[in-house]
């Protein structure tokens, strides 16, 4: 871990103090804008300043974005950082969580031998498209990378199709590997459309939770890549949750999960909120970036 860093202002000579210590949470307040060989600078929602983190998530720099980017290049230069590797699988996060919330599939990951990092964006702050354009700002600042695959947990499967139905200017030097998407609501929710007049559910989860209609996502954009899906269930055609026609994962309908153009789709025993870290699911979704299936024969 590096020592104690004060970014220069970008109109004066004057430093900013920083004490090199972990974050204190607030995960939701904050969304990457650049990320490089797990090191990320993340700007804050509500007061529009940014902070440099180290791959522990310790605060090295804060300030404006340049600030922060001048003393990661230093950090750079110094200790010769560099990526792992040029595929990069990048997590995305359902709504209201962190890349935090994928456990211990990142080190799956890399144990199979990839570079890995997960995307935090502030969900409750920012509607799907918005949060599509800054995985689009995180990706046009890409270093080292060539390829990318993207497992996806619930709303971030949105935040994906949302990012990729814009030009951007990776799309011309970075291919689209494969993606997975852990209980995605493709459709749309059911239980989105039952909250979405109630007043503290528009307070608490903001335009996201409006996105997330069933009439918010007709005519959505699919999904122009390699993809399968892991949906969440019990397998006795009824689910968790009495309020769901069908076999559901306690939030979303198998059937709402479903998205045209997958190659690939399983169901396992799980709750909404446990789908991307279930080992069966954690097991299919290696397979499927090896080999685009999630169990080949």
């Amino acid at each position: 871990m590096t020592g104690p860093r004060s970014p220069k202002s970008e109109d004066s000579d004057d430093r900013r103090p920083n004490i090199a210590m972990p974050t204190l949470g607030g995960k939701v307040f904050w969304g990457d804008n650049f990320i490089y060989a797990g090191w990320r600078i993340q700007e804050n929602v509500v007061t529009g300043h940014h902070r440099l983190l180290d791959p522990d998530d310790v605060r090295q720099a804060w300030g404006t974005y340049a600030q922060c980017l001048a003393v990661l290049s230093e950090i750079r230069s110094e200790q010769n950082i560099a990526p792992a590797g040029r595929h990069l699988v990048l997590l995305l996060h359902g709504l209201g969580r962190s890349k935090d919330s994928f456990g211990d599939v990142p080190e799956k990951l890399r144990e199979a031998g990839y570079d890995v990092v997960g995307l935090n964006y502030p969900s409750f702050h920012e509607g799907v498209k918005a949060s599509g354009r800054r995985l689009n700002l995180v990706l046009d600042r890409l270093e080292g990378v060539d390829r990318i695959s993207f497992p996806t947990h619930s709303m971030g499967s949105i935040v994906l199709r949302a990012a990729l139905a814009e030009e951007s200017a990776w799309r011309e030097r970075i291919t689209l590997h494969r993606a997975v998407l852990f209980a995605p609501p493709s459709n749309g929710s059911a239980i989105a459309d039952l909250l979405a007049e109630f007043l503290p559910y528009q307070w608490i989860i903001g335009d996201a939770g409006q996105d997330l209609t069933t009439e918010s996502m007709r005519g959505t954009p699919g999904l122009p890549m390699n993809f399968g899906i892991v949906a969440g269930g019990r397998g006795d055609g009824e689910g968790f949750n009495p309020l769901i026609d069908g076999d559901d994962d306690g939030t979303l309908a198998i059937e709402e999960t479903r998205l045209v153009g997958a190659r690939d789709f399983m169901v396992i025993d799980s709750l909404h909120s446990f789908v991307q870290t279930n080992p069966e699911g954690t097991e299919a979704m290696l397979s499927f970036l090896a080999n685009g299936c999630f169990a080949c024969p």
